[in-house]
């Protein structure tokens, strides 16, 4: 297994092309740190006692048959499994989060993907996205980030805000840029569409992992493309690269309570070949770092394009899952073998409820 050091490049090969995910990625980036963004009030005494008393952090949205999110919940009604095995709850937090009631340590990120769309497909979200955050007035119920994904890379559209009309005017003014990044170029240019959505990914959640609240990051768009291949192709170097960038994203997403959904990239059917946990450098590819599988994994959803006329609809029902939820906190058992999977499963003893949260953690040396 490589150094801790060597971990923290978060470095994949794939057909002889490196990817940095490094863990001071947002450097490199285009995305110009965001002084709103930053701009968080101080941890509240729930956050603090939390984070003493356990290392490791879960938000759990907790759902009834219609999707929407249950809040009255105490601690006594959860119950949390490792690797199977019951694990104890250190601290636990509710929060409410009555509708239309502003929360300013819950943020929301647009991510507007034209590396992997085209044209056409660009003005669709853009108008999508407008109507997305004109709705009830422009008042947002979280601060809302609109990222822009093109070819050049990535960039803040207007300012982080809770005034959707804000927004929404920036959103209008987004134009069409063509792609530098030719489909001809066949293999290379789908590792580059790849390379580029990836890093802005992993750019945004090392932005957030040292900043209190939590976090929803919606990818808009089909998605970066999913680089299945023989395994014959990769030598165990290469596998052990996939599994410092699989286990290293994996982990930054839980550690920066970012849940990650997917609108337009399809549903849950197209990547369920790939939703086994990757237990071993062996069975890592870049396919394991498809956006759908990361959005399960993180807990979130991942939603089909279907009529397109829904995808305001879709953002909603994504939104939505940043109303009522609860944090439960607890220290991983000891003698973990370092960079071991550990799957969690976290229950509610009331019938008819759907719980949704970190689907599992590496364990850190």
């Amino acid at each position: 297994m490589l150094s801790k050091n060597r971990r923290l490049l978060g470095v994949v090969f794939f057909g002889g092309v490196a990817l940095c995910l490094a863990a001071n990625i947002a450097e490199t980036q285009t995305v110009p740190p965001n002084p709103e963004l930053k701009q968080r009030p101080p941890m509240t005494q729930e956050e603090k006692t939390a984070a003493a008393e356990g290392r490791i952090r879960l938000d759990v949205v907790v759902t009834d048959k219609s999707g929407t999110p249950v809040s009255g919940l105490d601690a006594k009604d959860f119950s949390l499994q490792n690797n199977g095995k019951p694990q104890p709850i250190g601290a636990f937090h509710a929060s409410d989060g009555a509708p239309g009631k502003p929360d300013s340590r819950v943020s929301l990120f647009l991510m507007i993907d034209m590396v992997n769309s085209g044209l056409v497909d660009l003005s669709f979200m853009r108008d999508e996205v407008e109507r997305f955050l004109r709705q009830n007035g422009g008042q947002l119920p979280q601060p809302t980030t609109v990222v822009l994904l093109t070819d050049a890379g990535s960039e803040v559209v207007g300012k982080t805000s809770q005034d959707g009309n804000a927004l929404a005017d920036a959103v209008h003014g987004i134009k069409p840029v063509v792609h530098t990044i030719h489909s001809a170029a066949g293999h290379e240019a789908l590792f580059e569409r790849f390379q580029l959505s990836i890093k802005a990914l992993g750019a945004i959640t090392a932005q957030e992992m040292d900043e209190p609240g939590r976090r929803m990051l919606i990818w808009i768009g089909p998605g970066w493309p999913i680089l299945r291949a023989p395994e014959t192709n990769y030598d165990a170097h290469s596998h052990e690269l996939n599994f410092d960038a699989i286990s290293l994203l994996l982990n930054h997403l839980r550690e920066a309570r970012m849940v990650l959904c997917s609108a337009g990239g399809g549903s849950a059917s197209t990547v369920q070949d790939l939703m086994k946990p990757v237990k071993s450098s062996m069975e890592a590819t870049p396919a394991n770092l498809a956006l759908q599988v990361l959005a399960l994994e993180s807990g979130g959803r991942t939603l089909d394009a279907g009529n397109r006329s829904r995808q305001v609809e879709q953002l909603n029902s994504c939104r939505q899952e940043l109303g009522a939820y609860y944090t439960i906190t607890f220290n991983p058992p000891p003698g973990e073998k370092a960079f071991s999977y550990h799957a969690l499963k976290v229950t509610v003893a009331k019938p008819g409820l759907k719980v949704n949260t970190t689907a599992g953690y590496y364990a850190e040396p």
